[in-house]
């Protein structure tokens, strides 16, 4: 199974939440219910050293939520690997929730239903980027389509951390987020190619 993969260069990223506005543009989320957010790692100085991080769900490789769910709201796309969540199918029952081991999954008290990050696949199967990666003009954030669940065939993952300091790959889930190795000084070095997306596709 191929596989999709948000790529963070922390260097680059230097908190300008971006990303946290266009997701919730693009999906009409609440206000306040946010499928993106924007992490700040000490030392929190607001200086070049401070650490950002751009989180959203993951997509896993084993996807616990999938697992927990009983009404299989929560499916994995067979194309790409995108951990798309079924609202109509949703009891409420929130077992997702306390399954997933990075807090990505958000109670729309409103609905009575979760939501979640979907890596915008509707404008993935439209040629265009998710809204996140659209709108970094840092050049921060990218996402990345391997022919591989683990990554390992690509030549820009191959480059980067499965970890960052506040996010760890716990072992069997194999979170489909990878961290460009360059922790200090920004920006630094060429960023990483987005790839995966389909022909004629927009930025």
């Amino acid at each position: 199974m191929s596989q999709r993969f948000f790529v963070l260069d922390t260097s680059r990223c230097f908190g300008c939440h971006g990303c946290v506005a266009a997701c919730a543009t693009a999906n009409g989320t609440p206000a306040g219910l946010l499928w993106r957010t924007l992490l700040k790692l000490p030392p929190d100085d607001n200086a070049a050293n401070t650490v950002y991080l751009s989180v959203a769900c993951n997509h896993c490789r084993n996807a616990p939520c999938v697992r927990a769910c009983p009404s299989r709201a929560l499916e994995k796309r067979s194309t790409d690997g995108i951990v798309i969540h079924r609202a109509e199918r949703c009891l409420g029952c929130r077992y997702c929730q306390m399954a997933c081991p990075y807090d990505a999954i958000r109670w729309d008290a409103a609905r009575g239903v979760v939501s979640k990050c979907h890596l915008c696949y509707d404008r993935l199967d439209r040629g265009l980027e998710p809204a996140c990666v659209e709108t970094c003009f840092a050049g921060a954030l990218t996402q990345v389509l391997s022919m591989d669940e683990d990554g390992s065939g690509d030549s820009v993952l191959r480059q980067c951390s499965r970890e960052a300091p506040g996010l760890i790959d716990h072992p069997g889930v194999g979170p489909s987020i990878r961290f460009a190795q360059r922790w200090e000084g920004r920006p630094s070095g060429p960023r990483p190619q987005a790839q995966g997306a389909a022909p004629g596709g927009e930025r």
